[in-house]
């Protein structure tokens, strides 16, 4: 059975003006009942982080109304000092990379875990067939944490200057899926990269919780694109 999915509108634009003017406009359609607000996160991504800081976060939850905004950090160091650096500043989720240090993804679980927040680690990088063994590792130092599984986010991740080498991606993660939801039902699966509303009938074979789409909505905004995913 289909589950539920949220759509995560990842904002990796630079310009501050853009950025608040796309949550903005998803806002005002959720609160028109145009797209559904309960299945809409707004994404600082990593490119606006970067060139604006965690301090331009409280803006952007302001620009989103009541939609919770994920800070995409990629943390690969210091995880407690990140994580809540992201809390303190108003983000409902933040991410880690499955590639950093386990004591760095132990210590940014444990923080969101403090801060009551949901958290999620990025696989960013990680080969396929790699990719099995890290995520039973990321599971296994949840558990020893007591990290609820419903607020953990693993994000399988086809980066943007990968995604003509690894056109395969999506279709090679069906076994590990399955894997996870049969051990592991509770925790979010979310699939990212390059996704258009055609690759996401590809990938809906995953039957993921989260679908993660950028520059399919943000290089040209428009609520109209945003529907197409529902």
């Amino acid at each position: 059975m289909s589950r539920k999915y949220k759509l995560q509108i990842a904002i990796d634009l630079i310009d501050e003006e853009q950025a608040l003017q796309i949550s903005s406009l998803v806002s005002q359609a959720c609160k028109q009942g145009l797209i559904p607000g309960e299945r809409i996160i707004i994404e600082a991504g990593t490119p606006l982080i970067k060139m604006l800081g965690l301090r331009f976060l409280p803006k952007l939850k302001l620009a989103s109304g009541n939609l919770p905004v994920l800070a995409d950090l990629k943390t690969a160091d210091v995880g407690e000092l990140e994580a809540s650096l992201a809390y303190k500043n108003g983000a409902d989720i933040a991410s880690v990379l499955a590639r950093a240090p386990l004591a760095t993804v132990k210590s940014f679980l444990k923080t969101s875990l403090e801060y009551s927040k949901q958290a999620g680690v990025d696989f960013i990088g990680v080969p396929l067939q790699e990719l099995r063994r890290e995520i039973e590792k990321t599971l296994k130092v949840a558990k020893e944490i007591n990290f609820p599984e419903n607020n953990l986010i693993l994000y399988l991740h086809r980066g943007i200057d990968e995604e003509i080498a690894n056109i395969n991606f999506f279709q090679e993660l069906v076994s590990i899926v399955k894997t996870v939801r049969e051990t592991y039902p509770d925790v979010q699966i979310a699939i990212a990269g390059g996704l258009t509303p055609q690759t996401m009938k590809q990938v809906s074979v995953l039957d993921p919780d989260i679908y993660v789409v950028g520059r399919y909505i943000t290089q040209s905004p428009s609520i109209e694109k945003v529907k197409e995913f529902f």
